[in-house]
């Protein structure tokens, strides 16, 4: 896997679905009870800044603030596009994804830490997305790696820490992306 153009295309896609949320939405609910739109959409950008700021030594965001979806005021949209350049720049740091870290799962390579900010980030494109009643589809493309990133990520060891909710199970006629977005504890509408 190119882990680079995975952050990217993940990044991406969850910068597309924070820049189509209407003004109109953000105190909308979503399915992360209890958070609004807005609550869920700057915990999602602020985990980009989190993951990132943790492999290459900056902290530009708490933990805390990440976990507690504090609120980002404002238009999200250009938040949205600050938030995918800087993430994007910190994984490109010379030897971050060869270097061990410190994370909440223990010491791990950043080639192993990049791939829960890949999850984390099209996880929650899609769940703005569907929140707003339009769920997005992963490229076709993109399916073979995201698989491999679900099954890295989306494991008893990252749920127990808290990092990933249960698996659900999606309805018969799912496609591939919802499939993959149950095994990373989302629940598909029907």
């Amino acid at each position: 896997m190119d882990h680079l153009h995975a952050i990217d295309y993940s990044l991406g896609e969850l910068r597309h679905a924070v820049a189509g949320l209407d003004a109109s939405a953000m105190e909308a609910g979503t399915n992360c009870e209890p958070w609004t739109v807005r609550r869920l959409a700057s915990h999602a950008l602020n985990n980009q800044l989190f993951w990132g700021g943790l492999v290459s030594g900056q902290q530009l965001v708490s933990f805390e603030d990440s976990m507690g979806a504090v609120p980002i005021e404002g238009d999200l949209g250009p938040v949205a596009d600050d938030v995918a350049a800087q993430a994007g720049a910190m994984w490109r740091t010379d030897g971050v994804l060869d270097a061990i870290h410190a994370t909440p799962l223990g010491d791990v390579p950043g080639s192993v830490v990049i791939q829960f900010a890949i999850i984390d980030a099209l996880a929650h494109a899609w769940d703005l997305s569907a929140s707003v009643g339009s769920p997005i589809e992963l490229a076709p493309a993109e399916i073979p790696w995201v698989t491999d990133v679900v099954a890295a990520t989306c494991t008893q060891g990252a749920r127990d820490h808290g990092l990933i909710k249960p698996p659900t199970d999606p309805p018969a006629d799912a496609t591939e992306t919802e499939r993959l977005m149950a095994l990373a504890g989302r629940t598909i509408p029907r």
